[in-house]
């Protein structure tokens, strides 16, 4: 893809998700591209673009959101609107002709910027030869700020990206400064040397999405946990807080008498010198975990490798670059659009997009204690 051409952008996010509120179905991201949307539209305004969104959004605004008709998707592939069908299809490498053929109208001339776009959609797009921007949340969750990756299928604009990588040494320091806060206060319970976690993650989580188009499970692990026990003088295991009642993690966990659940703040546990192993299918705490010094221990493949530096390509979307939060900025988009190598646009103030995206993740916690 050479220098891409559009007019106009399109906002948008995973179109293809259901959210089951009681018997009736719903986008289950939609508040994710309003959120993007509002992070953007002023931004990219600057720059003398107009951004509309593009969702399956019951309650968007004609002047402001273009309606994708999820439902007539699946009707059209002959699935059943339901997170089994979308599994199957983020977990399908091809790409379905009816996706394509909806899409088309709708991102005709545009420049697509999205909220951890999917397989299918991603491949759809490049399919149709957009220039794509796709924003995906970074692991770590303790910074100042959320950090975010982006990833392009264009190539000067990966470049351009690649150059303004985040400098992971800021995240080993401020894994520092928790530690050592931490010492001054008291451990949230008491640990034996050699103490291992076991996370459990959102069941369905398109992390937790195997080959097969299944969700995996803890459950199909309890052999390893239960060699974890032998190996480990104590086990914890800390839920996940948005975890259904149902959870599979916890089922897996009740079978292990010998693991004990805490609700302890995953933060102040890492600071714990006793802690040395964390463990999880393949949650972002094993990715902080590393950065305290811990052990980590995957037991499926991650969703990202936000450490891989494949870039763009043939039209194909290279891999996810770790950014500062200055991609919110009209500054940083002016730079990425007219590919500005003297560009050097500045990060928001502290918890800007914390406080946007309205979420937390245990920060709170390291804020009071690192006050």
């Amino acid at each position: 893809m050479g220098a891409p051409s559009f007019s106009r952008v399109v906002v948008t996010g995973d179109l293809l998700r259901p959210f089951f509120v009681g018997a009736r179905v719903e986008s289950a991201t939609w508040k994710n591209v309003r959120w993007l949307h509002g992070m953007l539209e002023a931004p990219l305004r600057a720059s003398g673009l107009t951004a509309r969104m593009l969702a399956w959004d019951e309650r968007g605004a004609p002047e402001t959101t273009a309606f994708f008709d999820t439902p007539s998707l699946y009707d059209a592939l002959g699935l059943d609107l339901d997170l089994a069908s979308w599994a199957a299809l983020c977990a399908d490498g091809r790409t379905p002709q009816a996706l394509v053929e909806m899409l088309a109208p709708q991102v005709e001339d545009a420049l697509v910027i999205g909220y951890e776009l999917p397989p299918p959609l991603i491949a759809a797009l490049e399919r149709l030869g957009r220039p794509v921007v796709d924003l995906i949340l970074h692991p770590v969750r303790f910074m100042p700020d959320l950090i975010f990756a982006l990833r392009t299928n264009v190539p000067a604009w990966d470049a351009w990206l690649r150059a303004r990588r985040l400098d992971e040494a800021a995240i080993a320091e401020r894994a520092g400064h928790i530690r050592a806060k931490a010492a001054w206060m008291a451990a949230p319970m008491p640990l034996p040397p050699g103490t291992a976690l076991v996370l459990g993650q959102v069941a369905s989580d398109r992390a937790m999405i195997q080959a097969d188009g299944g969700f995996a499970s803890l459950e199909r692990h309890c052999a390893f946990l239960h060699e974890l026990c032998c190996r480990h003088p104590r086990v914890l295991f800390r839920p996940h807080p948005y975890a259904a009642p149902d959870d599979p993690c916890e089922r897996a966990i009740a079978r292990l008498p010998a693991i004990r659940r805490t609700d302890a703040n995953f933060y102040h546990l890492l600071a714990q010198p006793e802690l040395t192993t964390v463990v999880a299918l393949n949650s972002s705490g094993l990715i902080e975990a590393r950065h305290f010094g811990r052990e980590s221990i995957n037991l499926m493949p991650w969703l990202y490798d936000f450490d891989a530096c494949a870039p763009a390509a043939d039209g194909r979307t290279g891999t996810p670059v770790p950014l500062s939060s200055a991609w919110a900025t009209a500054a940083f988009w002016r730079g990425l659009l007219q590919d500005d190598a003297q560009a050097s646009p500045a990060p928001l103030p502290d918890h800007t997009l914390r406080r946007a995206m309205n979420a937390d993740w245990g920060y709170g916690f390291i804020e009071r204690i690192c006050a």
